[in-house]
């Protein structure tokens, strides 16, 4: 058996899988029942991506220099 290392990927193989490892036939799944119907093209759709003001890139930009150091 096949180790992954993202809770994503298994999904993403799960879904392979299912369609007989048919890439096309898991973004054409009609299964809405699934519950992993929304996770079959291997992303989070509930992830809200993170949005940084000004500031806070500025602050990461020079903690990460300091790190470098």
């Amino acid at each position: 058996m096949e180790e992954f290392r993202t809770p994503m990927k298994a999904i993403r193989a799960k879904c392979l899988d299912c369609c007989c490892d048919q890439r096309e036939e898991v973004k054409l799944c009609t299964a809405q029942n699934c519950p992993l119907h929304p996770f079959r093209m291997g992303k989070n759709p509930y992830k809200v991506k993170r949005e940084l003001t000004a500031e806070q890139k500025a602050e990461l930009t020079e903690r990460l220099r300091k790190a470098r150091m």
